[in-house]
């Protein structure tokens, strides 16, 4: 049976997938701007529901790969580590960036001056 904090603990992540910027944050601004606080509340709500109805179903899932091959978790493990190694190896090195850094991509010509 799931206790109480790991109950908290899906509930942190969500709260935390809800108020990072992205689509999300755009829609609850939105609403907010232009249909009030109390709108944005709401909508606030119905997002960090949707988050958590998608975090326990994520789980579940792989609760269920998981115990149908437990070889395959013993396998996951190191091979987050290792990924998550190499992230913060990128990061830190000297002249490293972090993935959230941009790459220079070109920019498009104006409608009007396109060949």
């Amino acid at each position: 049976m799931l206790g109480t904090s790991a109950v908290f603990g899906v509930v942190a992540v969500a709260l935390g997938m809800v108020l990072t910027p992205g689509p999300n944050m755009m829609y609850l601004v939105s609403r907010s701007i232009t249909q009030g606080r109390r709108a944005g509340i709401v909508s606030l709500g119905g997002v960090a529901v949707g988050f958590m109805v998608y975090l326990v179903a994520a789980n579940l899932g792989l609760s269920v790969v998981f115990l149908a091959v437990p070889q395959l978790y013993v396998a996951v493990k190191p091979a987050g580590a290792g990924y998550l190694a190499w992230l913060a190896w990128k990061a830190l090195k000297p002249g490293g960036a972090s993935g959230a850094t941009s790459r220079g991509s070109k920019r498009d010509a104006p409608p009007g001056l396109r060949a």
